[in-house]
């Protein structure tokens, strides 16, 4: 999902290739190279849909625990908080975009030193 997320490319010709999971408009604009929509929107959005999962799976129960009154019945939020693998996958999607930005504003630099040519 990272790799969707990111955008990685292809370390084997014979891997098959990935649709991203964004797409991103690039424009000149009076000198200005713009980005639609930009890579902090883009990071917001995966924060907020990694904030929602989270939050639905607070109001989901365990099987077996429709005897127990709900204030003691034990959500899948609890679950998946303790689970050191969902844990890590959320926080390298929440931080997934960082590394694109980096990136992106390396190439802004990169075409920046011909701007006066």
């Amino acid at each position: 999902m990272k790799d969707r997320v990111c955008g990685k490319k292809k370390k084997n010709p014979s891997e098959p290739t990935l649709k991203p999971f964004f797409e991103v408009e690039v424009t000149l604009n009076n000198g200005q190279i713009q980005l639609s929509p930009e890579i902090d929107q883009i990071q917001e959005a995966i924060d907020k849909a990694a904030l929602a999962m989270l939050k639905c799976s607070k109001d989901v129960y365990n099987w077996g625990q429709s005897h127990l009154e709900e204030e003691d019945r034990e959500s899948f939020y609890k679950m998946i908080a303790r689970d050191k693998e969902i844990v890590k996958v959320i926080l390298l999607l929440t931080g997934s975009i960082q590394g694109t930005k980096n990136e992106v504003e390396n190439k802004l630099r990169e075409i920046k030193a011909w701007e006066h040519y």
